[in-house]
């Protein structure tokens, strides 16, 4: 086996073209840079198992290493990526999901079901007329929107009108009606309130007071 004292490496300044040559064992083991000795200028020089690999192929002691193959594992340049899968849409929710809101005086800040609803249109309190949002969708005819439009059929159709109920509690019958807004409400939407000796009662939705519901003829 040839020693590093006897293999040299031959390299050439960078800067002015000068030749040099220097044995394998002196060069360090690590990539390392020196000035030339002719012009000064620094140059890079490679490790020392670097300088070996290319000596010995100069001299045509060693092959240079085959290239390696791609692994059979990664992914083909030519292969187009998969395309992206649709966003399903979302369904929309079913008619006993739906929340409807009424833009009415009275009705502010509630929120209804399509049962509490129906119970509305059957006991008039809300009219085919009224401003209604499905969600937050603009606000239309109550009798435009496709799950209500059923509903003031049944009432046109009824041959009586069910007694009022309560606004809030749309399962409840209304007992009294605010003095402000007209507001239906039930014996828990106008709890009793002491005012000096006094007890009376009130409207749980603005605090103004309340008056019994007329009596039917």
């Amino acid at each position: 086996m040839t020693t590093d004292s006897a293999l040299r490496y031959t390299f050439a300044c960078p800067s002015c073209a000068a030749s040099f040559s220097i044995t394998l064992a002196k060069i360090p083991p690590v990539q390392a840079r020196f000035s030339c000795p002719k012009c000064a200028k620094p140059m890079d020089f490679p490790s020392r198992e670097e300088a070996r690999v290319y000596v010995m192929l100069q001299s045509g002691q060693a092959e240079a290493p085959a290239a390696e193959e791609p692994a059979s594992t990664a992914p083909s340049l030519s292969r187009s990526a998969p395309p992206p899968s649709p966003v399903p849409k979302p369904e929309p929710a079913p008619e006993a999901e739906k929340r409807y809101t009424i833009d009415k005086k009275g009705f502010e800040n509630d929120s209804y079901d399509r049962r509490a609803m129906l119970n509305l249109i059957r006991s008039g309190g809300i009219t085919e007329f009224d401003l209604v949002r499905c969600g937050d969708a603009e606000a239309v005819r109550a009798a435009d929107l496709p799950g209500l439009k059923s509903l003031f059929e049944l009432r046109k159709t009824s041959r009586t009108t069910p007694p009022t109920v309560c606004r809030k509690h749309t399962d409840v019958l209304a007992h009294y009606l605010c003095g402000d807004t007209g507001r239906p409400l039930c014996e828990e939407c106008a709890p009793e309130k002491k005012f000096g000796g006094a007890s009376i009662r009130v409207c749980d939705h603005c605090g103004g007071t309340v008056r019994d519901v007329p009596m039917e003829p």
